[in-house]
């Protein structure tokens, strides 16, 4: 075990760190949730007489990923992540980068425009039990709209659009794993503890 540029414990510096390992997983864990969740909640919901009972849960999972996410952005920041395999070629490595940046995106995109729509009405946000705050100066960027309309349009962004573009990165950063997993630069082992490091790595 070596100590990285900026004091993050890695392998040969070349495994990720713990915590960098555990908000992966984490956010990975949750976002599969999230999505079969939000799919679901109509029909979960259906029937019941009283109030919704799995929407505060969907918006708590939510505003739990933004945390989570802002987390492991600012971790990144902070601990240099492992290089990419030296035999990359130059698409993939530009690949890579760009679904990793357009992850990140979309990861900070979902939470916060459900924020942005469950401020705009007057009830809290809820969030595990107790109340979220509003967002920030939301009757600003409201002024002189029709709220409906804004949240309508926003829900239809926010539950179709940006969830299927969401899932298209997690498939390509999925599938870019398991190619390299298996073409000679084996990259799972940097992210998931229970992998041993291959030899020559």
């Amino acid at each position: 075990m070596t100590t990285g540029p900026h004091g993050a414990n890695e392998v040969g510096g070349r495994r990720y760190s713990a915590v960098a390992m555990a908000l992966h997983w984490a956010i990975a864990l949750l976002l599969i949730g999230q999505i079969l969740l939000g799919w679901n909640m109509a029909s979960l919901d259906e029937g019941s007489s009283g109030p919704k009972t799995f929407e505060p849960i969907h918006i708590s999972i939510g505003l739990t990923i933004l945390c989570l996410t802002v987390l492991r952005i600012l971790w990144r920041l902070t601990h240099r992540p492992p290089p990419l395999p030296a035999g990359l070629a130059r698409w993939e490595r530009v690949l890579a980068e760009t679904v990793h940046v357009l992850l990140y995106a979309m990861m900070l995109a979902l939470p916060l425009t459900g924020w942005f729509m469950e401020s705009i009405g007057p009830r809290p946000v809820p969030f595990w039990g107790v109340s979220w705050p509003h967002f920030p100066s939301v009757n600003a960027f409201l002024a002189g709209g029709d709220r409906r309309e804004i949240k309508e349009a926003l829900e239809g962004i926010h539950g179709s659009a940006m969830v299927w573009v969401l899932i298209a990165l997690v498939g390509l950063h999925v599938a870019g794993a398991l190619k390299h997993q298996f073409d000679g630069s084996p990259v799972l082992w940097r992210m998931a503890p229970f992998l041993k490091r291959p030899t020559g790595q």
